[in-house]
């Protein structure tokens, strides 16, 4: 017999009530404690054994909960830079987040398939010395130098000591990958007459070298104005295989990441000291130092698509870097497409 209202009808009891309790369900799972509890895609990246500045902004990024905020989880493993660099050329890493212009290029022309996705650092380097006669890169003829001569951050040095009329082959120059308090033992010992260190090294060092050790950067702006149109010299961005990166779920994983770059780094523009107590025990930099570099070197750290730097990086593949003896030959035009990504958030 027909049931007279939905009220007095058994089946209609039970399917309301199951409506109820699917939808109840389905509300539940849209909750946010639902969406945090599932689990995050996981991005690995691979950069510099510290003191690098490439750990710095994975770490905050860790450290102020950005992956999560963006819906990824960040796992982050530092290598020595040969090592780093062996596996990226490889493709064992195909995520790098120490990618020298100039060193990570020798992988292009050698045919790895990498690509660069966006600029993390500008360019620039110190010579570091306790020898008064050593005041400009000129003063290095005749003398010994220390520098890791397998990162792209020296093949960009070498460029601009042969531009300032330093010939190189009048310096003796002793490769290490060794930084640090072994790089400043090489130097206070007298086994060297000077370092080349990034912004982050030179700080260190500066710091616990005592009142003898002297810095002078090398990069010459107007040097390089007169050389490229791009906003700045681009030193280390985030390079990825096209493999990786064809991928859909990964370029939606690099976007997310993206977002947690530009975050961190406004963060440390903003909160210059807090941003180095979060960073420096990971980056085995002294706090007052990396605040010290924080504050003197806001500009270093420059998030942004690797294509504003397009005539810039042709200007040092295909030219620069060839005739300063740094690459084999010069790029080819489809080797800087694949290598400059037209890369957008």
């Amino acid at each position: 017999m027909p049931c007279s209202s939905r009220r007095h009808c058994p089946m209609f009891r039970s399917l309301s009530h199951a409506t109820v309790v699917t939808a109840a369900i389905s509300v539940a799972a849209l909750a946010p404690g639902a969406a945090a509890a599932q689990e995050l895609p996981r991005l690995d990246v691979t950069v510099f054994a510290p003191p690098s500045q490439s750990i710095w902004l994975p770490v905050l990024i860790q450290q102020l909960g950005l992956d999560t905020k963006h819906g990824f989880k960040l796992e982050v493993t530092a290598k020595p830079s040969r090592v780093a660099y062996a596996d990226f050329a490889t493709g064992a890493d195909p995520v790098c987040y120490c990618s020298s212009i100039s060193a990570v290029a020798r992988f292009v022309e050698q045919g790895s398939q990498i690509s660069l996705l966006w600029n993390i650092f500008d360019y620039d380097y110190y010579i570091v010395t306790t020898n008064s006669e050593i005041k400009t890169a000129k003063d290095l003829a005749g003398r010994t130098l220390l520098a890791d001569t397998v990162t792209g951050s020296w093949a960009s040095a070498a460029w601009l000591l042969s531009q300032s009329g330093l010939d190189l082959s009048s310096v003796q120059i002793r490769s290490t990958s060794g930084r640090g308090a072994a790089a400043l033992a090489e130097l206070t010992t007298g086994r060297v007459d000077a370092l080349a260190a990034n912004p982050t090294e030179t700080a260190t060092l500066l710091s616990e070298g005592g009142p003898d050790l002297k810095a002078f950067s090398i990069f010459d702006k107007a040097l390089w104005a007169r050389t490229s149109d791009a906003p700045a010299m681009p030193s280390i961005a985030f390079g990825v295989w096209k493999t990786w990166y064809d991928e859909p779920e990964n370029a939606a994983l690099a976007r997310r990441f993206y977002a947690a770059n530009v975050e961190a780094a406004d963060y440390v523009r903003q909160n210059p000291a807090k941003a180095a107590a979060l960073v420096a025990a990971d980056a085995q930099v002294p706090e007052a130092a990396l605040n010290d570099v924080f504050t003197r070197f806001p500009h270093l750290i420059n998030i942004r698509p690797i294509a504003d730097y397009r005539s810039a990086i042709a200007e040092l593949t295909q030219k620069l870097l060839p005739e300063a003896e740094q690459l084999e030959r010069p790029l080819t035009d489809e080797e800087l497409k694949l290598y400059v990504s037209d890369f957008r958030p």
